[in-house]
């Protein structure tokens, strides 16, 4: 063999494995993972990098990732509390629910950010703001050690008190993402944050009211 030459023979195997659909994926699941961690971490940092470069396939994962959970988690609690049917269709519409949420939530917040002439920024809000719902993992674990805990003891009734931080992470969170995609003051970006949640108990109200009728 000619020693001026070098053999690549090895590097075409890596680079043939690279593209394999299988690593890619692989790829794609430690980066949405090692991205959890950092939010949970560090979220202020973590989102302001997610905002410079948003990927919505990323942002989607978080979704379905986050939904998957607390579907699993919500069967588990359901059939340790013994819940029934209802507990059960409720966990199933989990994934559903979340991604409804998602894209309203993106829509509202956008509209509402073109009162300071910061609209149009829905799509990278929507890669942003799918790692906003890793709390909800959390609320699952807690609603199974809540249900086996058992239904009238003190546990219960402290783990319950103990959603109360999680909303509040919850809310931080968003505050985070819409801060770091719409540029917008603190003071803005909370009341923001807040807004499709009133917008949908809204809707839900005038929904109840008219129902009523």
């Amino acid at each position: 063999m000619d020693l001026g030459q070098i053999d690549l023979s090895k590097y075409n195997r890596v680079q043939r494995y690279s593209r394999r659909p299988g690593s890619h994926l692989g790829c794609f699941v430690y980066r949405c993972a090692v991205t959890v961690i950092r939010v949970v971490v560090r979220p202020r940092s973590s989102f302001a990098e997610l905002a410079d470069s948003p990927r919505l396939a990323l942002g989607f994962a978080a979704v379905v990732g986050s939904a998957v959970i607390a579907l699993v988690l919500g069967l588990l609690a359901n059939q340790i509390g013994g819940g029934g049917g209802a507990g059960t269709v409720a966990s199933l519409l989990l994934p559903l629910l979340f991604l409804v949420y998602w894209v309203a939530a993106a829509l509202i917040i956008d509209a509402a950010a073109g009162l300071s002439a910061r609209s149009g920024r829905w799509r990278r809000y929507l890669a942003v703001s799918g790692f906003t719902f890793i709390p909800w993992i959390a609320y699952g674990v807690l609603s199974v050690i809540e249900a086996a805990a058992g239904a009238g003891s003190v546990a219960e009734s402290l783990i319950a008190w103990l959603t109360l931080p999680l909303l509040a992470w919850f809310l931080y969170l968003t505050a985070l993402a819409v801060y770091s995609v719409f540029d917008v003051t603190p003071f803005v970006a909370v009341a923001l944050a807040m807004l499709p949640d009133a917008v949908l108990l809204l809707v839900l109200i005038v929904l109840l009211v008219a129902t009523g009728r």
